[in-house]
């Protein structure tokens, strides 16, 4: 029985151990050696990723051309996959180590490309990588919080870490230090702000610790550099705010 891998967008692989177990298909195409051309002699293919054959440095490369073809072909009345039990068959996948994140990564950003709508892309990467800084602070406690208050702050009394932001006062001195708004009594924060989570004090950054758009596969790949400066330097704003100015650069 194959296994496969399900993407968020109603569309799935086939994983496969070895090529025998196939049967040649004409329309199936090497996501490595991707062209426009091949794609258009189709109304439907199938992609083949073997990351066996993969190099990480093309990784970015290879889906920002399957970005650009996947709307090309959409407009020409094709499609990448094909219908198969209420759901659409992307193709198949080979020698993929699961517990290889650069691996895993990549699929992440196959499966951004399926989204119908800007929108739909955005909000999934925007969710995706706030998920996973979330597990690398909060699972791994990277600020090293004790007591509500985190390794920069040990000896202080500041309980907030660094979510504290100069506020612009009209009466007595221009700014004020003040705490987040966005952050509720019990230390959770209803911004979800991207920006935020990227940012690492000087605290992390001398443990080696530091979070940068270049090395974020989907950040780096589907945002341009107006797109990802905004995205580094939002911080104490909503989501929906991001997204929004996100979707008009």
């Amino acid at each position: 029985m194959k296994e496969t891998i399900t993407l968020d967008n109603n569309k799935f692989f086939y994983i496969i151990k070895s090529y025998e177990k196939i049967q040649y298909n004409k329309n199936l195409i090497d996501i490595n050696k991707i062209n426009l051309f091949d794609i258009l002699k189709y109304d439907n293919i199938l992609l083949k990723i073997d990351f066996d054959e993969l190099k990480e440095k093309n990784y970015k490369k290879i889906i920002k051309k399957l970005l650009l073809f996947k709307n090309v072909i959409s407009k020409m009345k094709k499609q990448i996959g094909i219908n198969m039990n209420s759901k659409i068959f992307l193709g198949y996948i080979f020698n993929i180590d699961e517990q290889n994140k650069n691996q895993n990564d990549f699929i992440l950003g196959i499966n951004a490309i399926f989204f119908n709508t800007k929108y739909e892309r955005y909000n999934y990467i925007y969710d995706t990588v706030c998920d996973f800084l979330d597990n690398q602070f909060y699972g791994k406690n990277l600020c090293d919080f004790k007591n509500n208050r985190c390794g920069e702050k040990r000896n202080t009394n500041v309980t907030c870490g660094c979510c504290r932001h100069f506020k612009i006062k009209y009466l007595g001195p221009i700014t004020k230090l003040v705490r987040c708004e966005h952050l509720k009594d019990d230390y959770s924060c209803d911004a979800k702000c991207i920006s935020c989570k990227l940012f690492t004090c000087d605290y992390l950054k001398k443990k080696g610790i530091k979070f940068r758009i270049k090395d974020i596969l989907l950040l780096n790949t589907f945002f341009n550099p107006l797109q990802k400066y905004f995205i580094k330097y939002m911080v104490f704003t909503p989501k929906n705010k991001i997204i929004n100015r996100l979707m008009f650069l």
